[in-house]
């Protein structure tokens, strides 16, 4: 009895199908090996020092035009705060788009969204904290309560950022409170180099000759923050979890969370237990002195209306007595 054609033909079209899809799944699986092993140290340290110079540069030049403007158009304090916070705002976006893409390309790889974010609103807050001494008022640097006021706001100006990105880092790489100090280090540069553009630019009355040491000293400060960065970044590299290994110590954060809690509400229970007898007993004495001084001020507001009432009372007899006609 002879096979039938169409039988024949299917199932030779699945052979071909599977090995097919096996043929497509080796070559994935090499393809998904080959990635993994291509994400090295080397390869992050590469991307950050050519991809994050030209993001930097590019959020950085938003904020220097804006400064430059605002200070050959003579704005005032409340104009230049808002509009070089959003311009620090968009320089954090733009940097923090090119970190996590040369970071995704190595072995350190992080959360694109949670890290975009964390890095622009540290850096819109970073210059927030920087611009709020000199924008509505002018520092008096005789006094040493502004000093120290100043010297706290500049180590918060360096730090905001580093720690932001820390909180994120934490689960994906052993010691990663080396990034607080790679990263202070690298935006202290930065800082320093913006400083003294701003130096080199007062008393410049044109746009350009104003705008021209802020671009300078600000890309010079961008080198050197890429540079010290980038070496931290590799150097952290190195020791970056796997993402089994980022899932377990995800796992166990969570899991000493619950138990913290859990502990907590025990704790806070049994102190509620014990407390309860003697708060119900000094509710008590509470309660009763409070019934007992107020049923004595109502006795004594008892009598004293019964004394008023008979004195107002004798008072209009006697007013009387002197009225009638024989007295």
């Amino acid at each position: 009895m002879g096979v039938p054609c169409d039988w024949w033909e299917h199932t030779v079209v699945s052979e071909k199908v599977a090995a097919l899809r096996k043929k497509l799944a080796t070559r994935r699986a090499v393809s998904a090996t080959e990635r993994l092993a291509r994400r090295t140290p080397g390869r992050t340290l590469w991307w950050w020092l050519s991809f994050v110079v030209v993001t930097a540069s590019g959020g950085f030049i938003v904020p220097a035009v804006a400064m430059a403007f605002s200070v050959t158009e003579g704005w005032d304090g409340g104009g230049q705060f808002a509009t070089l916070t959003l311009a620090g705002l968009f320089q954090g976006l733009v940097l923090g788009i090119g970190e996590v893409i040369a970071l995704r390309r190595g072995p350190l790889r992080v959360p694109a969204g949670r890290w975009i974010f964390a890095t622009t609103v540290g850096t819109g807050l970073t210059w927030i904290v920087a611009l709020l001494p000199g924008s509505f008022a002018r520092p008096d640097w005789s006094n040493p309560a502004v000093v120290v006021g100043m010297i706290v706001a500049v180590l918060v100006v360096i730090l905001i950022v580093p720690i932001s990105q820390w909180l994120i880092l934490r689960s994906r790489v052993a010691d990663a409170w080396r990034w607080i100090l790679v990263m202070s280090i690298s935006t202290a540069l930065g800082v320093g180099a913006l400083l003294s553009g701003i130096v080199f630019a007062a008393g410049k009355t044109t746009f350009i000759a104003t705008l021209a040491p802020f671009v300078l000293t600000g890309w010079v400060g961008i080198i050197l923050f890429t540079v010290v960065s980038g070496l931290g970044v590799y150097w952290m590299a190195r020791e970056a979890y796997t993402a089994a290994e980022t899932s377990a110590v995800l796992a166990r954060r969570v899991a000493n969370e619950s138990n913290a809690t859990t502990a907590t509400k025990r704790a806070a229970a049994r102190v509620g237990a014990k407390a309860s007898p003697v708060v119900k007993n000094a509710a008590s004495k509470v309660t009763a002195v409070a019934k007992k001084a107020g049923s004595r001020t109502v006795s004594a507001a008892k009598k004293a209306s019964k004394g008023v009432a008979a004195r107002t009372a004798a008072a209009t007899a006697k007013a009387r007595a002197k009225k009638r006609p024989g007295n």
